[in-house]
């Protein structure tokens, strides 16, 4: 096991589309779980926030994602989205891979629908709502390279983490 760096905005690997995970139990896809899991929980530790980290995010360009929030621990292999909602809400989103150093507002899918499979290698599908919903999407973007940057509309909504912790600390 081991903490890995988190690639940056502006490395190339983080725009490329990622390939399927082929075997579950393959050694190298065992040790990067542990290793998302790992380095997440680092993440959470040092920023205070957080609840995901996708594989290409340490320089692993397979599809797979590691959750760790208080409510659930799940990785996610090969993910589709099968359903998304048409209603969205607004969510102030960040990203390890920008250091958590500053927020954006964008809009996601209040409800998703996704099929993928779990760490056992069984199939899944399972709808996911709210903060939930916006943090697959998030994770599920970055196995598309895709960024939250590309969704917002706001520019004038970038804010720094810090005064965004200000501002809410005052609300």
């Amino acid at each position: 096991m081991a903490i890995r760096p988190v690639l940056l905005f502006g490395d190339p690997r983080l725009r490329k589309i990622c390939e399927p995970v082929k075997r579950l139990n393959d050694s190298r896809v065992v040790e990067l779980r542990r290793d998302l899991y790992e380095t997440l929980g680092h993440l959470q530790l040092s920023h205070h926030r957080g609840g995901g980290l996708a594989a290409p995010q340490i320089g692993a360009l397979l599809q797979l994602v590691c959750i760790r929030t208080p409510q659930r621990t799940m990785f996610i292999h090969n993910p589709e989205i099968l359903d998304k909602s048409k209603e969205k809400f607004e969510v102030w989103d960040f990203c390890f891979s920008a250091k958590a150093a500053f927020m954006a507002r964008i809009l996601r899918h209040r409800q998703i629908t996704i099929h993928y499979s779990d760490e056992e290698g069984l199939e899944q599908s399972e709808t996911f709502n709210d903060y939930m919903s916006e943090l697959l999407q998030h994770e599920l973007d970055h196995l598309m390279g895709t960024l939250f940057i590309d969704h917002i509309t706001a520019p004038d909504s970038l804010i720094m983490a810090e005064e965004f912790s200000k501002k809410m600390a005052q609300a």
